[in-house]
C-alpha cells in the first residue's frame, strides 16, 4: 500500500517542496510496518522476513529508474539508487527486529 501511495502521490508532488518529506516518510513507515507484520507472523528467522519486505520495492526502484534512463528523462543518479535500495533493506530489517521482539513466536537465531 505503501509502494502504491508512494508511486502515485510521489509523482504529483514537486522534488522541492514540503510533501515530498511527507510522502517519504509514509512510504518509510510503510516499509518498517510491513517488516513489522512479516517478522510478526513469521515463525522464525525475524531478521530475514523483515528484510525480505525491502525487496519490491528495491526492484521497483531499480526498474522506474531503467525507464527514466531509456526515456532519457533525467540523469540518473546511480549513488543515490544504492543509497536507497540500503536504506530500504535497512528500513525492513528494523521492522524485522521490532516484529520479531513482540512476536508471540520468539525463538533464538542458534536454533
Amino acid at each position: 500500500m505503501a509502494i502504491v501511495v508512494g508511486l502515485v502521490i510521489g509523482n504529483l508532488v514537486d522534488q522541492a517542496g514540503t510533501k515530498s518529506l511527507v510522502v517519504t516518510a509514509v512510504i518509510s513507515i510503510g516499509i518498517v510496518a510491513g517488516g513489522f507484520i512479516s517478522a510478526w507472523r513469521a515463525p522464525r528467522a525475524h531478521i530475514i522476513h523483515g528484510m525480505l519486505t525491502a525487496v519490491p520495492v528495491v526492484i521497483l526502484g531499480f526498474t522506474f529508474q531503467f525507464v527514466r534512463l531509456a526515456r532519457n528523462v533525467r540523469s540518473v543518479s546511480w549513488l543515490s539508487l544504492i543509497f536507497v535500495c540500503c536504506l530500504t533493506v535497512s528500513l525492513g530489517t528494523l521492522g524485522g527486529v521490532l516484529g520479531g521482539h513482540f512476536s508471540p513466536n520468539q525463538r533464538s537465531l542458534f536454533e
